[in-house]
């Protein structure tokens, strides 16, 4: 293990975290607000730490695939711990435990939120807290390799780590140049969407902070009912494309701006088609469900549906509606897209649409070879034959996947008493998505979840975010030993 390399990095991430920390500590001086201090001390502990740890000799040795994950796992982690030292030292959020799972809840992008007045916040602490949701968007560390290119420590490893799919796509021939194109792409839509929720009537704050958490697919709101404290059918609009925007992969995305406009970039992805089937069918059924069985007003319904679905879907989490109102036929279309997340590649969480579609075209190629034995089928993308190593490791993350959900959700019904909450806390953290289902539904929140349910729950964020597998291999002896 490369022990003097990961706690550099670590260094150079947290002096990371302390710049963008001086935008709410100069934010929070010049309002003159009570969260100032908590922000300086915080700056004050991440510039240190950070400082000092940059200081240790890097390895002359390039980080192996375990070294990346130790220091994907543990910067996130960090990350968390950083992001909750203003909430802590203000006491917007007094106890430390409320605290980190309110920031790594941010960092990882999930939106699960314990503060019942959020509008009651300083405005340096909101803009904070969707800050961290768009750093850890596109993700933190691939973000430092960006702008410490010289670092070239095993930037592969680092990349497929932290970025989600089951494969990371290099877009240029050096890992830190696909990283900064990744980030040059994200800023562009941030920018482009907070001027449009301008516009539409936010303040420039509100659509900056909606900007940020939209495109992150983060869900966190400057309002105590989210989206819908705006009542603005043009702002929701807005935002419906652009989470659809942030839940595809920003490769596709990439070669639309700087390949050539062509809208076939877009057409040909075999993911992206099936993305856009799963949205369409579940609005579709979903609103022809509720006019059936509850009726109201059509477009009003298709409206909120299309908000749901495409919150829900791309793991983004904004409520303009409660959807446990809805008819089961929603909320279980709602659980089953909460669980599949959006594309490859995104700011989404989930097991990613490809996945789910890749496994629908394995089960089908083998039903076929039932019915023929002699027949000679293999699964494509993208017209390529899909290396069978890689299904297998599709079936595996899926395995896995259940098995931690299982076991989560067992360890939190040890406080957790009602069986939908439990089910509902643990599929929205592994999913990054915030809002579940029962007492942590769209209309409520976790602060009412005891201390050890909220660090299983925290705990699960970050392996959604990261995929599970990046941290699962930190507990094999193997990975420790020389």
């Amino acid at each position: 293990m490369q022990y003097a390399s990961i706690f550099k990095m670590l260094g150079l991430i947290t002096s990371v975290l302390a710049i963008f920390l001086l935008i709410p500590t100069v934010y929070a001086f010049i309002l003159g607000t009570d969260d100032f201090h908590g922000f300086l001390y915080t700056l004050i502990i991440a510039s240190v730490t950070g400082g000092l740890l940059a200081m240790i000799p890097k390895s002359k040795h390039s980080l192996k695939y375990r070294d990346s994950y130790a220091l994907v796992t543990f910067g996130w982690l960090s990350a968390g711990l950083i992001g909750c030292l203003p909430y802590f030292f203000s006491n917007a959020i007094p106890g430390f435990t409320d605290a980190y799972f309110e920031s790594i809840s941010g960092f990882t992008t999930t939106g699960s939120s314990v503060l019942t007045k959020i509008e009651a916040l300083h405005p340096a602490t909101l803009f904070w807290r969707s800050l961290t949701q768009w750093l850890g968007g596109m993700g933190i560390i691939v973000f430092a390799l960006a702008i410490i290119p010289y670092l070239n420590i095993g930037g592969m490893g680092i990349f497929q780590a932290e970025v989600p799919g089951p494969t990371a796509e290099k877009l240029t021939p050096r890992i830190q140049d696909t990283a900064k194109v990744l980030w040059m792409v994200y800023l562009i839509f941030t920018v482009m969407l907070t001027l449009l929720l301008w516009m539409g009537g936010m303040t420039f704050f509100d659509a900056i902070c909606h900007s940020f958490t939209a495109m992150s697919t983060g869900g966190f709101s400057t309002k105590n009912n989210s989206v819908a404290g705006f009542n603005s059918p043009f702002i929701e609009w807005v935002l419906i494309i652009f989470m659809i925007i942030a839940g595809i992969n920003f490769a596709l995305h990439y070669r639309f701006l700087f390949k050539g406009f062509t809208l076939k970039t877009y057409t040909r992805d075999p993911e992206l088609n099936f993305y856009f089937l799963i949205i369409l069918f579940s609005i579709v059924t979903i609103v022809a469900t509720i006019l059936f069985q509850q009726g109201g007003n059509a477009i009003k319904v298709v409206r909120d549906v299309c908000f749901s679905v495409t919150s829900i879907l791309t793991t983004t989490g904004y409520g303009t509606v409660d959807y446990e109102l809805w008819p089961i036929y929603g909320q279980f279309i709602l659980l089953f897209i909460m669980i599949m997340g959006g594309c490859a590649g995104s700011t989404a969480g989930g097991i990613k649409s490809v996945r789910l579609m890749l496994v629908l075209k394995y089960m089908y190629t083998e039903a076929l070879k039932l019915l023929h034995p002699n027949l000679i089928r293999t699964v494509k993308m993208r017209n390529s034959v899909l290396d069978r190593n890689v299904l297998a490791n599709i079936l595996g993350f899926i395995f896995i996947y259940t098995a931690v959900m299982v076991v989560s959700i067992l360890l939190v019904s040890l406080e957790i008493n009602d069986m939908v909450t439990a089910i509902g806390s643990v599929v929205a953290s592994l999913s990054n998505i915030g809002p579940g289902f029962g007492s942590v539904g769209p209309t409520e929140n976790y602060a009412h979840l005891g201390i050890f349910t909220k660090w299983i729950l925290s705990l699960d964020m970050v392996m959604g975010r990261l995929e599970i597998l990046t941290i699962l291999i930190l507990f094999f002896p193997k990975t420790w030993q020389k």
